[in-house]
Parts: C-alpha cells; structure tokens; sequence
C-alpha cells in the first residue's frame, strides 16, 4: 500500500466550495464509450466534483478518497457510497466496474499500484478515464497575466515536483492502456472576486 500525501484536508471546506466544475460534455462522453452503466468508481474522489455528475449515467457510484475530511464536504446521493480507502485498495468486487476515473488527482497516486487495482476491478470493456487541467484564464488579458505571474512565480516554487504532471496534461506520467481520442472539452466557471 502506498503513503498518502495529504496536502487538502485541512482546507477541505474550502476546496469543495471553490473547485470548478467538470462540464456535462465530458460524462456525456464517458458514458457513450461504456458498454454497460451498472457501476462507475471515482478514484481520488475529494469533495465529489466528479463523482456526482456520474449519477446521471450510472446506476451506482463509488467514490474512494484517502481524506475522510474531503469526504465529509462530498455532496450525498442516493446513488453515490463514499469510503475512506487508499487508490489501491478500492474494496470493490473483481471485474465490477464499467468505469473508473480520476479527475485530477493521477499525480498525487502510486500509479503502478493504483493501475493493478483499476486492472483487477475494470469489468471486460470497461473503460480508465483520468484527467486533468492547467492553469485558469480570465476574459480581461490584463488579469490574465497577473493569475499568470502569481501561478508561476509566486506560488510556483512552492508546488509540489509532481504538479509538473499537471502542467504536462498528465503526458508525463505512464499510462499502459489503449487510448481514446475524445473531443476536447472546456471548463468554464463565473467567479465573484470573494
């Protein structure tokens, strides 16, 4: 089993009221290249950005974090169980799940480990979708390079070595699987300055 790096839960509240939105298109996109919708896992699930969405297209869900703090900020549903577990160790039946995903969070995970358990839970032609996104842009350029500035200069040198994943869009990191071609999809969020 690997450590875990618990860099968020003590920010938890805060991180599930200011995380941005995945858009609808992407678990549209998910669904359509599942051949079957009876279970879905969302590895690394923090505060639930991606495990809700897949209640519309799942008829269960599993939502796994090794913070029981950003869990509790996870938002319930009937059809979503969250647990406390490390990525290796999903507790899930052998061969039960027709998707498993990570949403930016591949880079803080054990990545052989993690792949063995995807391995052994993936039901025949389930489907791996990980995923991740840069640094925000704003409409006005002017702000725009000021989040630039503080994104790599102020805070840069203090981010974790495995951030460089993120900034890569996760081509950095190992990924033995036969890869899709999905559309490219856009994240847009409406943000008070507060």
């Amino acid at each position: 089993m690997s450590s875990f790096a618990d860099h968020f839960s003590g920010l938890a509240h805060a991180y599930a009221s200011r995380r941005p939105h995945y858009p609808e298109a992407l678990f549209e996109y998910l669904s359509s290249v599942c051949p079957r919708h009876e279970m879905a896992w969302d590895c690394a699930a923090g505060t639930g950005q991606a495990t809700l969405p897949l209640v519309r297209y799942f008829r269960r869900v599993l939502g796994t974090d090794a913070s029981g703090a950003m869990l509790t900020r996870a938002p319930s549903h009937p059809k979503v169980e969250y647990r406390v577990a490390p990525a290796d160790l999903s507790g899930l039946p052998t061969a039960s799940t027709d998707l498993v995903t990570v949403a930016q969070a591949l880079h803080w995970l054990d990545i052989s480990e993690f792949y063995r358990e995807a391995d052994r839970v993936l039901a025949p032609g389930g489907i791996l979708a990980v995923w991740t996104y840069g640094t925000q842009l704003v409409e006005n350029e002017a702000v725009d390079r000021l989040l630039q500035r503080f994104y790599t200069d102020v805070v840069g040198p203090y981010w974790a070595p495995a951030r460089r994943h993120v900034e890569s869009g996760y081509r950095t990191l190992p990924f033995p699987y036969p890869e899709l071609d999905p559309p490219q999809f856009r994240m847009e969020e409406k943000w008070t300055l507060a």
